[in-house]
């Protein structure tokens, strides 16, 4: 699934993660299950740019001086970009249109669009796409997942990207690309739960036989340890018990919304991803079956990934 697309995707792509103070950028080639990784480059953007806020902050005035800057680090960009929104810039609803086609659900949308999201749809631009659903009788129906975001944002966005000669297929919420950067081709379980510990922010993601049902994104994550001293181990625990109770009421949210999804698997991951956590959460949570993954590894890509934070852009790349 991706959302704003505006032409159809080649073999060759790229992703392009912009964050506060740095950027990473993946190209690939290849198909589904067969990637190589052409380009992987880890940058960093002078918060001077953005006087030291987030890139996408003021619907994205900042975005042309940006993106100037990470051409000057990666140098011509002369392959298709997938680019990821912010989650605090794009908001995604699951609804409910029985009876009807894709194509229908998008004409549909439009009389409904003020019922979701807190702007005027003649403000907004967004996109959907069809899921499964499950049901508590354990049966399932089609349903749709919109996405949105304000159109000066994407605008100012597009704009951007072809000032500096960047051709972008399609602008995606990381929360969308990085539930398809830790889905397997063939997912090993019907209802999959995906934490992503992040470093300033985290998602909690419900997955239905490999398609997202349910996002919830939590403004905390795992930047603050920063050193090891005789406060490392007091700190660190701090952190993990404030990340723990997160994801216990996320799930608890998640669950009452959703009764007829039984979690059978769940998976961490991300830039905080460790097994410590892990543990922790299943310790904390009493989560039977819980493991760590990693993107990387998952689909098989080799390139020197020491920088981190490389799961947005590789589920951008490799849709």
């Amino acid at each position: 699934m991706a959302f704003f697309s505006f032409k159809k995707q080649k073999k060759k792509r790229a992703g392009l993660f912009i964050d506060k103070g740095f950027f990473r950028y993946l190209s690939v080639v290849g198909v589904p299950g067969d990637f190589d990784v052409s380009d992987s480059i880890a940058g960093e953007i002078s918060e001077e740019i953005t006087q030291g806020g987030d890139p996408f902050t003021n619907n994205g005035m900042y975005l042309y001086q940006v993106l100037n800057e990470v051409i000057h680090q990666v140098g011509d960009v002369v392959v298709p970009v997938r680019l990821s929104l912010p989650t605090s810039e794009s908001l995604l609803r699951v609804v409910t249109f029985p009876g009807m086609t894709l194509h229908e659900a998008k004409l549909a949308f439009r009389y409904e669009f003020e019922n979701y999201f807190p702007f005027p749809v003649e403000e907004g631009i967004f996109d959907v796409g069809e899921i499964l659903f499950p049901l508590q009788n354990g049966t399932e129906e089609s349903r749709f997942i919109v996405g949105a975001a304000r159109k000066t944002l994407i605008e100012n966005i597009t704009k951007a990207t072809k000032a500096n000669g960047i051709e972008i297929t399609a602008i995606e919420p990381a929360q969308i690309a990085v539930e398809r950067a830790v889905t397997p081709l063939t997912p090993v379980t019907d209802a999959a739960v995906y934490i992503y510990a992040g470093k300033t922010r985290s998602n909690l993601i419900f997955s239905w036989k490999g398609s997202g049902i349910f996002y919830r994104t939590m403004s905390i994550g795992f930047t603050g340890i920063s050193f090891v001293d005789e406060s490392f181990n007091e700190q660190l625990s701090a952190e993990y018990n404030a990340f723990a109770k997160e994801i216990h009421s996320s799930l608890q949210f998640a669950l009452s919304q959703i009764r007829g999804f039984i979690p059978e698997m769940f998976f961490l991951f991300g830039p905080g991803a460790t097994q410590e956590l892990c543990d922790f959460l299943k310790e904390s949570l009493v989560i039977p079956e819980m493991m760590v993954t990693d993107p990387i590894s998952l689909h098989g890509l080799d390139f020197d990934s020491t920088a981190g934070s490389w799961d947005i852009p590789i589920g951008l790349a490799i849709r």
